[in-house]
């Protein structure tokens, strides 16, 4: 048989087998981390030409920085099709996944020569549970991991094409699209400087001078739009200021001083996303709540192997691991709590440096040992598909889940929105946690947050600043609603009475007194 036929027969079971996967795994619900409303109103206000801009019911507008325009712009364009669904968005986020996948088993196929190889690392990536959870929800870690690979992807055919003649850079097209991948990258998530990265370094390990400065320009350039709207806004950059919090949720604690707390936070972040956190996204069936001396050894192991598997992937080693130790980095510097949610995005890389590494390791041993060597296409290749038995597992338990209804506490909080959006004026205030949420099932409500301050006259007083008319207690689970906004109405009971509670888990709708709050908290002129 030909290794054209067989070649594209495994694109056609790999496609088959990210469909079939796609569809077990995938929820037709909202997910419950509200970015995702969030990116679908700013795609709505980009397909409805108000620009990239947070709209509000009462018609105010304000241009929006908390999120690079990028997806919600992918979003918008599905908007204007008609495609305007959440199972829609949801499908182009599979899309995403499959050609993500499908990019790095042709370059991995072809910089190993061994095509049994990438095809197993294929299938394994796609039985992640944890690429399978977000590419079932309308977030931008898909649409980000295609504009990563598809970048790489470019560098990969500039060097291939480099082999077979030498032509100038700048007459290939491959080096202007890796640029334009790279900054689409970049403008879906912030972290995509990570692959901008990348492009230079790939340049400057080939010694083309040229080359990777004209990179770094195009890089620079093609950011300069987004830079310019920003300053032409006014808006500042909030990224140094969250590196620099002790806890974004509890600014209380204030910022970091020292070297050394800045070094123990970077500690700990590597700890919990790369040392523990790759062992746990390649090998999600098993039990790594341990600690200790093993937990350590193993996640150490894990991580000296995905190196050793950059090292291996010959002509692309130095744009890989560049990409690679920016995103460390970058998970270093960003603020604890996350998890693993934040190397999603590099999964499928995980997959292919972690087996690439250990084909590597086989092979070398082999090499010096019995001076012997895998052929090319080897079957041995298949082996790591032994490895889908155990994360079948996983992958049931995540179809599980998409079965179940909202949480009780969500459902509550849920049908108070809609009941709030048919009872009362358009335009009126409520103050809640995750307002992205209500205003999603009450779009003709505003929607504010509470002040995350300790002082309960303060939170009272930024009510009556944002003109707040209702507060809603719920439980859905976020400790600062038990520590900044419950305080403050267990302080003033009068001035929030109950208008509708819900059955348990109870979510209360309160109205704020804010005329009697105005005039006992603050100075008569204020409004």
């Amino acid at each position: 048989m030909k290794k054209q036929t067989v070649f594209y027969g495994l694109i056609g079971l790999l496609t088959l087998l990210c469909i079939g996967l796609f569809a077990y795994t995938v929820d037709p619900k909202l997910d419950l981390n509200g970015d995702n409303v969030a990116y679908i109103r700013l795609a709505h206000a980009l397909a409805d030409g108000q620009g990239y801009s947070n709209v509000s019911a009462d018609g105010t507008s304000t241009p929006a920085s908390h999120f690079p325009p990028g997806y919600p712009a992918v979003l918008s364009i599905l908007i204007r099709l008609g495609l305007d669904s959440l199972m829609a968005f949801k499908i182009l986020n599979g899309l995403f996944l499959l050609l993500s996948v499908l990019g790095l088993f042709v370059m991995t196929r072809r910089l190993t020569g061994q095509t049994c190889l990438a095809f197993s690392i294929a299938v394994l990536t796609m039985f992640s549970p944890s690429l399978l959870h977000f590419a079932g929800m309308a977030m931008s870690e898909m649409a980000y991991m295609f504009a990563t690979v598809a970048a790489l992807f470019m560098l990969y055919i500039y060097d291939k094409k480099s082999r077979t003649g030498r032509t100038p850079f700048y007459r290939s097209p491959f080096f202007y699209l890796a640029i334009l991948f790279a900054a689409g990258a970049y403008y879906i998530r912030t972290v995509g400087a990570s692959v901008l990265f990348a492009v230079v370094v790939f340049y400057l390990f080939r010694k083309e001078w040229t080359a990777a400065v004209s990179s770094a320009v195009g890089c620079v350039l093609c950011l300069l739009p987004w830079s310019l709207r920003n300053a032409a806004y006014g808006i500042e950059g909030r990224y140094l200021g969250t590196v620099m919090t002790v806890n974004p949720w509890r600014p209380e604690e204030g910022s970091i001083s020292t070297v050394g707390e800045m070094v123990d936070k970077m500690l700990v972040n590597v700890n919990d996303t790369v040392v523990q956190g790759f062992k746990g996204l390649l090998f999600p069936f098993g039990d790594w709540a341990t600690t200790g001396f093993s937990a350590w050894f193993f996640g150490l192991l894990v991580v000296a192997v995905v190196f050793y598997g950059v090292w291996s992937l010959g002509s692309m080693r130095w744009a890989m691991a560049a990409f690679l130790l920016a995103n460390i980095g970058l998970f270093a510097l960003w603020h604890g709590g996350n998890g693993t949610r934040y190397v999603t995005p590099l999964i499928p890389y995980l997959f292919v440096f972690f087996f690439v590494g250990v084909w590597a390791g086989i092979r070398l041993i082999r090499q010096r040992r019995w001076r012997a060597d895998f052929k090319s296409d080897s079957l041995a290749g298949l082996l790591p598909l032994l490895l889908v038995l155990p994360m079948i597992k996983p992958v049931q338990e995540r179809h599980a889940v998409v079965k179940q209804p909202y949480p009780a506490a969500y459902a509550h909080y849920f049908h108070l929105a809609q009941m709030v959006q048919n009872s009362v004026e358009k335009g009126t205030v409520v103050c809640c946690r995750k307002p992205e949420f209500f205003v999603h099932f009450a779009p003709d409500i505003v929607a504010v947050n509470y002040a995350y301050d300790l002082d309960p006259a303060a939170v009272v007083r930024d009510l009556i600043d944002k003109k707040v008319d209702y507060v809603v207690l719920e439980q859905l689970g976020y400790g600062s609603t038990v520590r900044y906004l419950y305080p403050a109405v267990r302080a003033y009971p009068e001035w929030f009475p109950v208008v509708y509670a819900s059955p348990s888990p109870e979510t209360y709708l309160l109205r704020f007194e804010r005329a009697a709050a105005r005039q006992k908290l603050m100075a008569p002129d204020v409004e």
